[in-house]
This record gives C-alpha cells, sequence and structure tokens, in this order.
C-alpha cells in the first residue's frame, strides 16, 4: 500500500484497514514539512482548502511506533528532500 493516506484517516483508522487487508508488507510514504505549509504554492493552492479541517501531520516515528502495536516491524526507509521545503518518507513495514 503506498499512500499519503495516512494524513487524512490518522494513525488507529490506518491501523484498522492494515488489521482488516492483512498484507504480509506494508510501504507507506509521508511527507514531513520542512518548512512552511503542508501545501505548496501554486495557482490551485485553494483547491486544498477544505482538507485542512481534516489533514494530520504524520510522523515517522509515530507511524513506527503505531505499526509495531500492530505486529509489524520497519524493515527499509527511503527518504527524498523536495525543493519546496518539504521532504517524503517512505517506511516499509513486514508482518
Amino acid at each position: 500500500m503506498k499512500n499519503l493516506l495516512i494524513e487524512y484517516i490518522g494513525y488507529e483508522r490506518f491501523q484498522n484497514v492494515i488489521k482488516h487487508v492483512n498484507p504480509k508488507y506494508v510501504s507507506c510514504i509521508i511527507q514531513l514539512n520542512l518548512e512552511g505549509s503542508w501545501v505548496s504554492d501554486s495557482p490551485y493552492l485553494h483547491t486544498f482548502d477544505g482538507l485542512e479541517q481534516v489533514h494530520q501531520q504524520i510522523e515517522e516515528h509515530a507511524l513506527e511506533k503505531a505499526m509495531l502495536e500492530i505486529e509489524y516491524r520497519s524493515i527499509k526507509t527511503l527518504e527524498r528532500i523536495l525543493p519546496n521545503g518539504k521532504k517524503l518518507v517512505q517506511i516499509d513495514f513486514e508482518r
């Protein structure tokens, strides 16, 4: 499962989805905001206005802890720094 979904449903609901689907591997992508807003400045900036009500900042270590609670351990982490003050972090888990 690759996604930025966790930011909109939170840790607990994500855990529930994973428990329901019960995959051997889970691959997660989260966005870390190193500076500024979680939405980059663009002509489409205001199309995300409604999402601010449900958006949650997901932290790498908190995600790893949440996944350990449902018996998934981190097996690989990749990071990509973006030019707009953001970083994408991919964390792969195995049950």
